[in-house]
């Protein structure tokens, strides 16, 4: 091992004492004082008073120096790397990661082993010879009702992990809603959420990273891409993205290409077919040369449900839980006559 890599390894001393465990496959920190394992089993935590703020900006801070990357915890705090013993590397730190909602700065990475002795072979993805493929209950986005009755419904998307899209006119209540229906999503779930305002609460999921990306430039230089690149990295169960709007929108999509079907959104519409219209149309804004077939497929793929809140006298009322399943053709009217397909 070279000298670099020596220090680099005594740099990473507090966490590089589970590369080694046999039932280790990924370590994240979410903040200070604590270790996720994630094992054959599920993720696992155990206290670490060696996991500190100050530990994850100084290992940043020689992560790039020797990877030759910009990293700066006030400018530019993000970084991902690969380590030596091929174990990638991801970090977020600053105002930008928030755990409890009056924290102003925080801290989390994740590290995704390389077992180079561990060798899979065919069968081990239970592929065999002669055999055809095994099935499995996936949980994701399938677009099939659970129930007859609304409430019940949405409780059994949420259990199986459908993407959801939380429509309504302004101060309907659309953020208040979706705290209520995340106590629905099964406690043991890796939930990120991505917020330009820290407003989802999870008391119930303890395996939670709160990333937040300032709407003006004062911050800091991090925007929505480069965030959610990061989330992508930080394996997560579900995403909560908050409100899709022309600054976000095209990342959202992208992330729908990823196979994170998991995830949570809301939307300024009056209905759940202008919900979808307003996805498209905030797609359409971004200046990309987007094609217009593709997109309209994977939107009109994406979403479990479509909830639809209303406000009528003072009351909060939820006036549709949907199955997009004309969504296809409703945006493509839309594209045609905006001169988009």
């Amino acid at each position: 091992m070279s000298n670099t890599n020596e220090l680099l390894h005594r740099a990473l001393r507090p966490i590089a004492k589970y590369f080694d465990r046999e039932d280790v496959e990924e370590l994240a920190a979410n903040r200070e004082g604590e270790i996720w394992l994630k094992t054959s089993q599920g993720w696992i935590a155990e206290p670490d008073p060696e996991i500190r703020y100050k530990f994850t900006v100084a290992t940043c801070r020689f992560i790039a120096n020797l990877t030759e990357q910009k990293f700066d915890k006030d400018v530019l705090p993000i970084l991902a790397a690969t380590l030596p013993g091929g174990h990638r590397f991801q970090a977020v730190v600053g105002p930008n990661v928030r755990y409890e909602i009056d924290d102003t700065e925080g801290m989390c990475f994740c590290v995704r082993l390389f077992k180079k002795d561990k060798k899979f072979k065919l069968e081990d993805y239970r592929l065999e010879p002669g055999q055809g493929l095994k099935k499995t209950e996936k949980q994701g986005m399938v677009q099939k009702r659970y129930s007859d009755t609304p409430y019940e419904d949405l409780v059994g998307a949420m259990e199986h992990g459908e993407a959801v899209l939380i429509s309504g006119a302004t101060a309907t209540g659309k953020t208040t809603f979706l705290n209520a229906l995340v106590d629905f999503i099964p406690p043991d779930r890796r939930i990120i959420t991505v917020e330009d305002v820290r407003e989802v609460l999870l008391p119930n999921h303890v395996n939670r990273v709160h990333l937040v990306v300032s709407r003006t430039d004062a911050a800091n230089k991090v925007d929505y891409p480069q965030i959610l690149d990061s989330v992508v990295r930080l394996t997560p169960d579900a995403i909560i993205c908050g409100e899709i709007s022309i600054s976000n929108s095209k990342s959202i999509y992208r992330l729908m290409t990823t196979g994170h079907s998991n995830f949570m959104a809301t939307i300024h519409a009056e209905s759940p077919e202008m919900a979808l219209r307003a996805f498209w149309q905030n797609l359409t804004q971004t200046g990309e040369n987007i094609d217009p077939k593709a997109a309209i497929d994977i939107i009109s793929s994406s979403f479990g449900r479509v909830i639809q809140i209303d406000r009528t006298s003072g009351d909060r009322i939820v006036t549709g839980v949907e199955l997009p399943g004309m969504i296809k053709e409703i945006i493509s009217d839309e594209a045609r006559k905006t001169g988009h397909a």
